[in-house]
């Protein structure tokens, strides 16, 4: 449990520096609104490019695909555990009701399993978790979106996926395409000429601009929960979404994946992406779409809280 705190503490300070800002009314909701609009559409879509591009050929996309397969699965069992369970909602504001959606689909696929398998299993694992998360950004610019919209899968839900992240994905691959096919044709650009100094740069810029996506989501995350009322915390609905979100989803999703032979590095991965909390994102998401993102802050708040007990618990249990 303490080697969890202490992997968990760079988040947690950035979202009490967020939350310190807030009651300093330095930062206010229009400008988590702002900041929100500004992760998605520039930093969040170079990270995807960044990542994907930095860490992985077509050949490795291909030889692994049963990694972002794996937190498909995972994704879409804890979408359709929220789909089953959304009419017991009914009182609940329509906002509110599309976060518990998002929430029980999104969970914490990247920065936390990063940091917790870097200590637990060391780089090949990373490089895991990095790559699962191509299954994981495909659920939530689908399923995710169709979810804190409301929308049904129809033309004007696949307008709104033709969203920057989604479009930073696709051309992801092609660039990854392009250059198996230059490859494949004996073109190999020279370290050092300019035009290669040129894609370096600008892959650099990308990554400088991705960094920014963690550390902006956790003030956004910590300047809403410095405007949480007690009475989203302490709530019934608070109490059914953490039970969900870390118990009942994570089971289910553990026993799928016991019924599929895969190797046993694999496996963990899968299994810690699977106990993970609520994604920090959602309170970003949240605000942007407009759904309810003092709920989604307070999920946040209680998952990571209380994912300090069940992390240690499941993976002792699981592996």
């Amino acid at each position: 449990m303490l080697i969890l705190f202490i992997k968990m503490l760079p988040l947690i300070l950035m979202t009490l520096a967020g939350y310190a800002l807030s009651r300093l009314k330095w930062i206010d909701a229009p400008f988590n609104r702002q900041l929100s609009l500004v992760m998605l559409n520039v930093f969040y879509p170079c990270l995807i490019v960044s990542s994907i591009v930095r860490n992985f050929t077509l050949e490795t996309l291909l030889q692994n695909w049963v990694m972002p397969a794996g937190t498909v699965f995972i994704l879409v069992t804890g979408w359709l555990v929220g789909l089953v369970t959304l009419p017991l909602l009914k009182r609940q504001a329509e906002a509110t009701r599309r976060c518990y959606h998002f929430i029980c689909l999104m969970n914490n696929y990247s920065f936390l399993p990063i940091l917790m398998a870097s200590a637990l299993w060391g780089e090949k694992a990373i490089a895991l978790i990095i790559f699962s998360s191509l299954g994981s950004e495909l659920c939530v610019w689908t399923l995710g979106v169709k979810a804190l919209t409301g929308q049904k899968l129809d033309r004007g839900l696949l307008k709104n996926l033709a969203s920057l992240p989604m479009i930073a994905l696709m051309l992801s691959f092609a660039i990854l395409a392009a250059r198996a096919l230059c490859e494949r044709h004996g073109f190999v650009p020279d370290e050092t000429s300019e035009s290669s100094e040129f894609l370096q740069t600008l892959l650099e810029t990308f990554r400088m601009a991705g960094a920014a996506t963690i550390p902006a989501s956790a003030l956004i995350c910590g300047s809403r929960i410095a405007m949480l009322h007690p009475c989203k915390i302490f709530s019934p609905l608070m109490a059914c979404t953490c039970v969900l979100r870390l118990v009942v989803i994570p089971a289910l999703c553990i026993v799928g994946l016991s019924l599929v032979p895969l190797p046993q590095d694999v496996r963990r991965v899968l299994v810690l992406i699977t106990v993970m909390p609520a994604a920090m994102a959602s309170v970003t998401l949240a605000e942007a779409y407009g759904g309810d993102a003092e709920f989604s802050a307070a999920a946040i708040l209680t998952t990571h809280i209380l994912c300090l007990v069940t992390i240690p618990l499941w993976l002792s249990f699981a592996l």
